[in-house]
Parts: C-alpha cells; structure tokens; sequence
C-alpha cells in the first residue's frame, strides 16, 4: 500500500487528510519565546496573535529530520511505501530534509518538489491519490506527480513586499511597489521560487490579473487567501462562470502568511 506524505503548508483539513490518507509533517512557527507547530488546517483558528505581532518576533521552522524519519520508519515498518510531496524546495529545505530521510529506506520512499505552496500542494495532493487509486506503482506516481508539478500555476498578491523580503524569498524589485500609486504587485511560482509576473494599478485590477491568466480546460482552480474572504468568494464566482472545473476557496495559514505578509490573495490551477 503507499501512503501520501506531506507537510502541513499545504493546509489541508483534518477531513481532507482523513479522505486522502495523508501522513502529515507539521512546519512551526514561533511568536517571541513561544513555539506552535502547525497541524491540520483550522477554520477559524488564531494563530496565537501573530498577525499582530513584531515580525523580530515571528519565526519557522521546517520539520526536523528526527521527526520526519519517525514517520517514514512507523509506516514502512507496517509495510507501507511512502509518497512525499512538500513544499517547494526554493522556498523551504523541507525538500532536501526529507530526502536525506528517504534514503534510509531501500526505495521505500520516494519525495517530490512540488515546486509550489498551499493550494497548488492541495491539488498535487489529490492528483497523487488518483494515481495511487489507479493502481500506479511507487515510482511511476512519483514521476508523474514531477510532471504534474510543471503544470501546477500559482499566482498571487501582497499589499506590502517587506515579509517577502525579509524572509529572502524574494528577488529585486522597486522598493516603491505596494506603496505608491495604489501599485500591487503580481506574483508568480516559477521553477519553485516567487518572481515578479506584474503590476495592477488598484484592487479590481489586482483580482483581474489574478484570474484571467486561468484557462477555462483548467482541470482543477483554487482562490487562495489569508483573511479576505469577499475577495477570494468574488474570485471564485467569477471563476466559476467560466471554467468547467470546479473551484474552491482555501485559506493560506501561519507559515506562510509569515513570509508571505496577512494579506494575500491569489489563484492556484492545472493546466
């Protein structure tokens, strides 16, 4: 039998790990001297006040090696192989953690980038459990998984560029962006790092450039978001007008809203 592994920026619901089968590996973050570690996605949950907190304050960490063989080894040892996607290796090490771990275990598990975050994971996720439910050995999932990867696109928007920056994840851009002239930056996953793909002049602009680029053959779209729930509702009805697949609303958490900024919104497909 293989089981799905992944880490919990994916921020995927108790529910959907349970109908998924997925072993999760939780990232945590940190709020001054305080440490949380992230577990499935909560509607509702407050993160501790972070949002609200100095950034000199916040910090994370991807799970430790310690932790991640722990889970490997209890489920090998029950007979299982193992199929592990995480979050982009550009963004996080949590890649390259987890494969150092996997080498421990004669082939019996197998990690990919998914070259992506959040929803972009959300829907490799559940391409992964198609092609487990199709009966796909280990090997032959995890190649088609890396394809799928490179037609996984993510788009998204902040109001302020300076989480993005101070967390190095980020490449040059004018410092003026976000601030002046009601400009809002657009931003990309490309290869797995964050990249500059536009600019939007005011919020119907911003919401604009973030769903047009979405062919309407998509086979799955997701809007994403951290606490703007008329925006990212507004993106979906105008997606849903126009697209044959369908299209969800899924929250971005604590991990990423850290780097990323509290005020992201942005669009998740496959092509």
């Amino acid at each position: 039998m293989i089981v799905i592994a992944t880490d919990s920026t994916a921020y995927m619901t108790a529910q959907e790990g349970k109908e998924l089968g997925l072993i999760y590996l939780p990232m945590s973050y940190s709020i001054g001297d305080d440490t949380f570690a992230e577990g499935f996605f909560r509607e509702g949950a407050r993160f501790h006040g972070a949002a609200h907190a100095s950034p000199a304050l916040l910090h994370t960490s991807q799970p430790a090696m310690a932790a991640i063989q722990r889970r490997f080894r209890r489920f090998v040892e029950a007979g299982c192989e193992i199929l592990c996607l995480t979050i982009s290796s550009r963004l996080s090490g949590t890649f390259s953690n987890a494969s150092v771990c996997a080498k421990g275990f004669s082939g019996r598990v197998r990690v990919v980038d998914s070259k992506t975050a959040a929803a972009g994971m959300a829907i490799l996720l559940r391409e992964a459990r198609r092609l487990i439910d199709e009966g796909l050995s280990l090997e032959d999932c995890a190649r088609a998984l890396e394809e799928g990867a490179e037609r996984v696109h993510t788009l998204f928007s902040v109001t302020d560029l300076s989480p993005l920056r101070r967390s190095g994840r980020l490449g040059l851009m004018k410092q003026s962006i976000g601030t002046i002239l009601n400009q809002r930056p657009i931003l990309c996953c490309a290869d797995g790092a964050v990249v500059s793909s536009g600019l939007a002049r005011g919020r119907r602009e911003q919401l604009r450039q973030l769903i047009e680029p979405i062919p309407q053959d998509a086979r799955a779209a997701a809007v994403q978001h951290f606490g703007d729930e008329l925006a990212a509702a507004e993106m979906a009805e105008a997606l849903r007008a126009r697209l044959k697949s369908p299209v969800e609303i899924r929250r971005i958490g604590i991990v990423l809203g850290i780097h990323l900024g509290f005020d992201v919104i942005g669009t998740a497909w496959l092509e």
